[in-house]
């Protein structure tokens, strides 16, 4: 990696004139709804406004003379909709049927309003970033240090792992996923997160990735893989038998190991991108062996055994593969996790967790080496997720975070592109020496 130095945040050197600037002036003292009705007037031609007030004077001398109002909402919407179709024609059957798709929308606007005027909308206060995000460092690390009730496996750990221990795998993998959009051929395993109901799996794995992942089910029918901006395919609460007997077994290998997929959506045939995987269920897909028995009084068990056996349906080779591209997290009581840290109101959220682990992660890597790892991606993904995301730490601590980050990017012998890169999620301009 060449020599460079960092000269801080961009700027622009931009002349404008007196006009922009007052333009600009004016812009900013109109309300949003005078500047939503500027723009709307100025996209909207001289025709299209008027047919939109006709509209507009047909649905209020409608509501007013001629509606009776139902006692069922469903009946309430499709009355409303006939009679104002038919009140439509009765002025111009032309009319009616060029508006007819727009007298629809109308109607379920208004149906809309006048549901939510029905309703109060209070909500909770909201915590502070940095309050969650050290909620959920506690929530994070106390699930997964809780080695009496979850056991973390992979199916050849040296060498799938390296010199890499599996917790620290783990969050290694979990950071990627919530950071970065998965590049093909990393030869990343993939998270399963099985066992017990009600353990911690939402609250701390599923509900910080709902911004960026594609919930798939695994029902029949198209477009159930159309992930489209979606960085990341999550299955919730699947039954695991899907992934080694059904008709998607082979779609879903493929798309662990970040292949991209041909996919049926309506009408056609559309490619899944490189995505990361997330599984959630109650079966368990390895044998997993604690150390101590089991906290129940019902139950002594140290070993339990894989949920997923073969079959006349279920060819051993598609379980070895499934194995092959998964880390299993099995739960089998519930972790202790402190009750004050724990949300009461709201969720963890992405940057909840983003931040939450910043310093964890950097940590990890500060302690290995480039040849500690079987892939590259183990430190790729966590260092370029680190530097996307300096902004949302705390301003006390953000440039010794990026001098730090710089020179985990000279310990892992990053190349010149990769440095760049990183340097513009974090708003640097480098200099060439």
């Amino acid at each position: 990696m060449s020599s460079c130095t960092y000269l801080g945040t961009k700027t622009a050197n931009v002349k404008f004139s007196p006009l922009f600037f007052q333009m600009d002036i004016e812009w900013e003292n109109m309300s949003e709804e005078n500047r939503l009705d500027l723009m709307k007037n100025n996209l909207l031609t001289k025709r299209q406004q008027n047919e939109e007030k006709f509209l507009n004077g047909l649905m209020t001398s409608f509501e007013k003379n001629d509606f009776q109002v139902a006692a069922s909402a469903d009946l309430n919407h499709q009355e409303r909709l006939q009679q104002a179709q038919l009140k439509l024609a009765e002025k111009s059957i032309i009319l009616a049927h060029r508006y007819n798709p727009l007298l629809k929308q109308y109607v379920a606007n208004k149906e809309q309003i006048i549901m939510n005027e029905k309703f109060a909308i209070i909500r909770s206060k909201r915590s502070s970033l940095d309050e969650m995000a050290a909620k959920y460092k506690i929530c994070f690390n106390s699930w997964i240090n809780a080695k009496d009730d979850v056991h973390i496996k992979v199916s050849q750990p040296e060498n799938q792992l390296g010199k890499i221990s599996v917790l620290d795998a783990f969050t290694l993998i979990f950071y990627s996923v919530i950071t970065n959009r998965r590049q093909p051929g990393d030869n990343m395993l993939q998270l399963l997160i099985s066992g017990l109901n009600s353990c911690g799996k939402t609250m701390i794995f599923e509900n910080p990735l709902l911004e960026v992942a594609h919930m798939v089910t695994t029902e029949k029918g198209v477009s159930r893989f159309n992930f489209e901006a979606k960085s990341t395919m999550l299955l919730h609460d699947v039954n695991l038998m899907n992934l080694v007997k059904s008709s998607d077994c082979d779609r879903l290998k493929a798309i662990a190991r970040g292949e991209p997929v041909p996919t049926k959506t309506h009408g056609n045939v559309q490619t899944v991108p490189s995505v990361f995987t997330i599984i959630t269920s109650n079966q368990h897909l390895f044998t997993h062996t604690f150390l101590t028995v089991e906290k129940s009084k019902n139950s002594l068990a140290k070993v339990y055994k894989s949920d997923i056996k073969p079959s006349a349906n279920v060819h051993p080779g598609d379980i070895a593969a499934i194995q092959a591209r998964f880390m299993e997290a099995f739960v089998r009581s519930r972790p202790k996790i402190d009750e004050k840290y724990i949300p009461k109101s709201e969720n963890f959220e992405r940057k909840h967790a983003i931040v939450g682990l910043f310093e964890q992660v950097l940590d990890i890597l500060s302690k290995h080496e480039k040849n500690d790892f079987k892939s590259q991606y183990y430190y790729l993904y966590p260092i370029g997720g680190l530097c996307k995301h300096l902004h949302l730490m705390p301003d006390d601590s953000n440039k010794k975070l990026r001098d730090n980050l710089f020179s985990l990017m000279e310990r892992y012998g990053l190349d010149d592109e990769q440095v760049e890169n990183c340097s513009k999620d974090m708003n640097i301009v480098l200099k060439s020496e």
